[in-house]
């Protein structure tokens, strides 16, 4: 990027049009659903603790000990304050005013403290009892803050605003403290965001430099590959858009707002391509994901200034955020969010190092997507598909790997696509971890498990049949037609067995690694073949399948599987994930980036103007 394209970034993010009633989204939208947040919190706020109260089930969660309590969520009560605040009168302000009162007293404002600048998720769990702390929260919990204090500082009085302020810049020194890897997308934006606006509004010089040069990395980070380690995730996309939306909106400085607007554009540019508009979902693969069916996202329509024809106040109860935040689609990528594009095809380099790259297939009546290599975190979705109509909940076909009850971060995934054509396989790394990749480490490379197994779902078809002949299943019905086969499978000496199961509008295919009767204890060490290959392909409801069935062969501790011009070679064994991205060949064609423009083209002491 030269001097004059960086001086000109703002226009590159031209808006579909600030929302207005003939755009399609009209001003008093942004007023309801603001209130509408303002209503759904004040059934869960508690008068005695000045806090939203929730309650907690006995599922996993990480970073929190707590189950099965009432807990008091700093985060959201933040939030309920803001939209307080923007509702105005007088007793909502008040109230709002009790709030940070409250929160502001729980925030760790030690210096020589490890948990410096952090809150605890909940009230009752201050950082250093959670598991571990969170220091994300440092990130959203200052960005919440300096949006109060841009839209509604004025509203607080003299001693609370200042209490704010301070919170705020223990939150910004713990974001430069902690100095996250800006590869982790959602959060190095967010916190480029709270350092860079808590410089400005504290007028501290240190913040300052800081920002500008982490905006800097941030810039080079995404040039390594012209795209995002934290790929096409629909929640922390949009956590991310919100960042850089705020630093449109709220920060003052020249050049670090045109970086942002690159930036900002580029990430609509990611969205763009992996929208699948026939369906109005995000296509798969996806790094992060909370649930496949993206809903009704109000901030898109407003973006697209209310031409997705999904979402009204009407439908939506608790996204006041999108009422206070400026979301606009650049004006040129806007009809990729609104006009289908059948047998198109998105290949896009993710990683560079190891290559992690994402095919996405679009046709008349699905999508379907998947990353060469990846994992079965909970949050991942290494291959799934959309099919039918825009319709929700959403009708979806998704890969999982499941023990007992809960998606296995050690199980691991590799892939090679072309068009509606998949080769995969599934194997096993250690060390790793269980429900977590990271938080929830396996020790010693030993578990108990009462059940490991893979499954392939199906879910929302109309009037369809199933077969299974040995081990492939076909699956037909007016909007999809589908054929999973699996090529090979082991756990140690046993063979596992296809099984199928249906609903009236789903089909699920388990394959049960490990034996029913095998001890629940596993060592790694003593399973000496951990894996299942497998053959996908869908085809539009009044489509075809080609005659070609895939093959596979082991040669040594190497599964090679072939299916036309789809070849795939994986390890078998149980190992490191250094050792599973060594051995595995994939599509050798060269990936494509997102795009070849260069962000950080401009030397950081560039004087703009």
């Amino acid at each position: 990027m030269n001097r004059r394209e960086f001086a000109a970034a703002p226009l590159l993010l031209t808006a579909c049009g600030r929302a207005t009633p003939e755009a399609g989204w009209p001003a008093k939208w942004d007023r309801e659903l603001v209130r509408k947040s303002v209503q759904i919190s004040d059934e869960k706020f508690d008068p005695e603790h000045k806090m939203i109260s929730v309650i907690l089930g006995p599922e996993y969660r990480y970073h929190t000990k707590m189950r099965e309590c009432r807990a008091h969520p700093t985060r959201d009560s933040l939030a309920y304050a803001l939209f307080l605040l923007e509702e105005g009168s007088k007793e909502r302000v008040e109230r709002a005013k009790e709030i940070l009162d409250r929160v502001l007293n729980l925030q760790v404002v030690d210096p020589e403290s490890k948990w410096y600048g952090l809150w605890g998720w909940y009230m009752e769990e201050p950082p250093d009892k959670m598991a571990p702390a969170d220091w994300n929260w440092a990130d959203f919990n200052g960005s919440l803050l300096l949006v109060i204090e841009f839209r509604n500082g004025g509203k607080l009085g003299a001693e609370l605003r200042g209490r704010v302020r301070e919170s705020i810049r223990h939150a910004a020194h713990s974001v430069k403290r902690r100095n996250v890897s800006m590869s982790y997308t959602n959060i190095a934006m967010k916190g480029t965001f709270v350092t860079q606006a808590a410089a400005e509004l504290l007028n501290d010089e240190e913040l300052r430099v800081y920002a500008k040069d982490r905006m800097v990395r941030l810039c080079q980070a995404i040039d390594e590959t012209g795209s995002f380690a934290e790929y096409n995730s629909p929640t922390y996309a949009l956590v991310s858009l919100t960042a850089l939306t705020r630093i449109r909106m709220f920060v003052k400085d020249e050049e670090a707002k045109r970086r942002a607007a690159l930036l900002e554009r580029r990430l609509w540019l990611h969205m763009a391509a992996h929208w699948d508009a026939a369906r109005k979902q995000f296509a798969g693969p996806m790094s992060r994901c909370y649930r496949n069916d993206i809903g009704y996202p109000a901030w898109l329509e407003k973006a697209l200034g209310g031409r997705l024809k999904l979402v009204t106040p009407q439908n939506r109860t608790d996204d006041g955020d999108t009422g206070i935040h400026e979301y606009r689609c650049p004006v040129d990528l806007a009809d990729r969010f609104l006009k289908a594009e059948p047998d198109r095809e998105q290949r896009e380099l993710f990683l560079a190092k190891p290559e992690t790259a994402g095919t996405t297939y679009f046709s008349k009546d699905f999508s379907m997507g998947t990353v060469n290599r990846g994992d079965f975190w909970v949050q991942r979705r290494p291959l799934i598909g959309f099919f039918g109509d825009d319709s929700r909940p959403a009708r979806t076909v998704q890969l999982r790997v499941v023990k007992d009850g809960y998606d296995f971060s050690s199980a691991l995934f590799f892939s090679t696509q072309r068009g509606p054509r998949v080769l995969g396989m599934i194997n096993f790394r250690s060390p790793g971890g269980d429900k977590h990749i990271s938080l929830d480490p396996i020790k010693d490379g030993a578990f108990d498990c009462g059940r490991l197994f893979v499954e392939f779902d199906i879910e929302g078809l109309d009037a369809f049949t199933t077969e299974q002949i040995e081990n492939t299943v076909f699956v037909k019905s007016k909007g999809l037609q589908l054929r999973f086969r699996v090529l090979d499978a082991r756990w140690g000496a046993h063979r596992p067995e296809l099984k199928v199961s249906k609903t009236t509008q789903s089909v699920t295919v388990t394959l049960d690694l490990k034996p029913v009767d095998a001890p629940k204890r596993v060592r790694w060490s003593e399973v000496r073949a951990a894996y299942a290959a497998f053959a996908l392909e869908m085809a539009d409801g009044d489509g075809t399948f080609p005659d070609s069935m895939p093959v596979s062969k082991l040669d040594g501790s190497v599964l090679r599987a072939e299916w036309g011009e789809l070849k795939l070679a994986a390890s078998t064994r149980v190992q490191t994930v250094e050792q599973h991205n060594a051995d595995f060949q994939g599509d050798a064609r060269p990936v494509p980036r997102l795009e070849n423009r260069l962000l950080a083209g401009i030397a950081p002491g560039f004087p703009v103007g």
